[in-house]
């Protein structure tokens, strides 16, 4: 789709090469930025140290599901925990990948994960609206930011981030079948894929109220279109997919939703889990605590959902802000994770950095300055990354 974009706005030669160029500039420094904070941190600076340097927390549960798949039940030496919380569609394609370039998982899974967040960095040429500053600080956040090791290594994050661009980017050019299909895949990824779904009724409905049509009308509108009513339909398809097998294999169709608590998540207050971090004060210093940085995530993505709907992307604002309150209805565990892989977020984000000059230089000297340090701070297992 991109590329057919920009076969047909007869982008320049220069302009083009930009949009490939850029992101690999970023793919190679991110990686030199990455590898230079390792160096701090373990003695032994071979490549097999390094991939397990990068491979931290959920990354080893990807590693299993690829490797051996999912558990049955009950599990061998009746362990409480299983890999069934953990979405089946990126090891998949890491295990088939395997198949085909016989390497370790890791490595495998690192390559991938970097090629997918490269194609990101493409699709959101389009939903920058072609903002050369605005792409330049989103390939810089995604592949040598502060965050790009969630983005270059064996997590959910880089697939789900590209499956959501692939989606809204669907919905900006009317391919409501083509939407559903990326939303069907976005919902065998992560659990709040699944909510995306929203986001096409309501561009749907929106573009019914630009021709014209009354309010009332909408539903028979989409009845009578067997191709908006197929993209609705299809847009859960992989979670109900992963249902069947789970209901087959284990028993249990929500094994994903019951196996939480074995990982501490069991539902509460939303307001009192963000009391709570806050007030987690630091016990010497003044550097913010795990806990706080988990709670300013969550506000700080929860005011930019806002700001989508105060620019009216409605279904961009709907889909981050359930991506946010539903794990946060458990605790703010991994919540710096889940707002940075919210797509329409950072490219909001970015393009509010890139809207004056100033900010756009000091964002594109800061983005990479702290990836040496949080780099270090994820190999040392600084929790407020977990």
């Amino acid at each position: 789709m991109v590329l057919d974009d920009v076969a047909r706005e007869n982008t320049g030669r220069s302009t083009a090469l930009a949009i490939a160029v850029v992101p690999l500039f970023f793919v190679i420094s991110g990686i030199v930025i990455r590898y230079a904070a390792f160096t701090v941190v373990w003695p032994d600076h071979s490549l097999q140290p390094y991939i397990q340097s990068l491979c931290r927390w959920d990354c080893s549960w990807y590693v299993g599901i690829s490797e051996k798949g999912y558990e049955g039940f009950p599990i061998p030496g009746e362990s409480n925990v299983g890999r069934w919380g953990f979405f089946p569609l990126y090891p998949m394609l890491v295990a088939g990948l395997r198949a085909v370039f016989p390497f370790p998982t890791a490595i495998v899974a690192i390559a991938t994960s970097i090629a997918l967040s490269y194609a990101s960095c493409l699709v959101s040429w389009q939903l920058l609206d072609r903002n050369m500053r605005a792409y330049i600080l989103y390939c810089a956040f995604l592949l040598s930011g502060p965050f790009s090791f969630y983005f270059t290594t064996f997590l959910s994050e880089p697939l789900f981030v590209l499956l959501t661009s692939c989606v809204f980017l669907a919905l900006k050019r009317s391919s409501y079948l083509a939407a559903g299909v990326f939303s069907a895949l976005l919902s065998a990824t992560r659990l709040v894929g699944v909510f995306v779904v929203f986001a096409t009724v309501i561009q749907m409905f929106q573009e019914h109220r630009k021709r014209g049509g009354p309010v009332l009308s909408f539903p028979r509108l989409v009845l009578s279109r067997p191709d908006l009513l197929v993209a609705i339909l299809i847009s859960p398809a992989g979670l109900f997919a992963y249902m069947l097998y789970l209901h087959l294999t284990v028993g249990d169709g929500f094994a994903f939703v019951h196996v939480q608590r074995a990982f501490g998540r069991a539902t509460g207050n939303p307001l009192q889990f963000l009391w709570d971090a806050f007030s987690a004060t630091p016990a010497t210093g003044w550097l913010p605590t795990s806990p706080q940085w988990s709670a300013f995530a969550c506000v700080a993505g929860l005011a930019l959902s806002a700001v989508l709907a105060f620019r009216r992307q409605y279904g961009a604002a709907l889909f981050c802000t359930l991506g946010i309150v539903l794990p946060l209805l458990t605790n703010l565990a991994s919540m710096v994770r889940y707002v940075v892989g919210l797509a329409p977020l950072v490219l909001l984000a970015m393009t509010l950095l890139a809207a004056h000059r100033a900010t756009f230089y000091a964002a594109l000297v800061l983005l990479p300055a702290t990836c040496y340090f949080t780099m270090i701070a994820w190999m040392r297992g600084y929790l407020a990354l977990v």
